[in-house]
């Protein structure tokens, strides 16, 4: 028995070296970047005749990961009496991106009373270096048969970098 014990000990040093190449070879996992902090998001467009009835509003949080590829939103645009549906136009480093429309939804708290709202979520891969969102709130008036699109813009920028 002791002859056979000491044949397999080299092999079993054998095994245990290969194992440890192999999974010293293998890819590991990624890492999940983490989010931060939400950042608030809330702006409001104005129009009419004096420029205080309110068009449109959009409402929420926007956060970038810590490995500053990514960036997810969660907003809530709201209709009150813009001529034309409102959206909101994201650029993401002065490039854009995409629009967010509004198209119905239901009331929600940040919208006045009997008006509704559309929820936009969503998480980006932006597929490299994330340093800022623009969000542009586009609202519209039809005033004195003048029609006008208002804006507001903001840009948050990645606490990340």
């Amino acid at each position: 028995m002791q002859t056979r014990t000491r044949r397999l000990r080299p092999m079993r040093s054998l095994v245990i070296v290969l194992l440890m190449a192999v999974s010293a070879l293998l890819p590991l996992t990624p890492a999940h970047a983490a989010y931060g902090t939400p950042i608030p998001v809330s702006m409001a467009v104005y129009g009419g005749w004096n420029g205080t009835q309110l068009l449109a509003r959009v409402d929420g949080t926007i956060q970038f990961d810590d490995a500053n590829q990514k960036y997810q939103y969660h907003l809530s645009l709201c209709r009150v009496s813009s001529f034309v549906g409102p959206n909101v136009r994201v650029l993401v480093n002065n490039v854009y991106k995409s629009t967010l429309y509004w198209n119905g939804g239901s009331p929600t708290a940040q919208c006045p009373a009997s008006y509704i709202a559309t929820a936009h979520s969503a998480e980006v891969d932006n597929g490299s270096t994330v340093h800022n969102v623009t969000l542009t709130l586009v609202g519209s008036d039809f005033n004195a048969n003048v029609f006008r699109e208002r804006t507001e813009t903001w840009t948050y920028d990645n606490p990340f970098n």
